[in-house]
């Protein structure tokens, strides 16, 4: 229906009505991506939305849940073994 109405904004500016909706809904998109990056917390230790009961019980669950994976850097050596890894490309 939102699409719709844009698309009756058709002529405004110069613009078609296909243009319009593609003009409001990625101003839209842009928005709330710049908002979301202030908003979200990206680790549990920096959210101030966990009481500190909530937070250890979340940073116990996430440790037990990673098992043996760990985040390491993306040197030469993993990047050669990513990309030459034939389930990348098959998938």
């Amino acid at each position: 229906m939102l699409a719709y109405a844009i698309a009756k904004m058709d002529g405004i500016q110069g613009y078609s009505g296909w243009r319009w909706i593609f003009i409001i809904e990625g101003l839209f998109t842009i928005v709330i991506a710049v908002a979301s990056k202030f908003l979200i917390v990206d680790w549990p230790e920096e959210s101030t939305f966990l009481n500190d009961q909530e937070r250890v019980l979340l940073l116990y669950r996430l440790s037990e849940d990673r098992g043996e994976a760990k985040m390491d850097r993306l040197d030469s050596s993993a990047r050669k073994r990513v990309f030459s890894d034939i389930k990348l490309y098959l998938g």
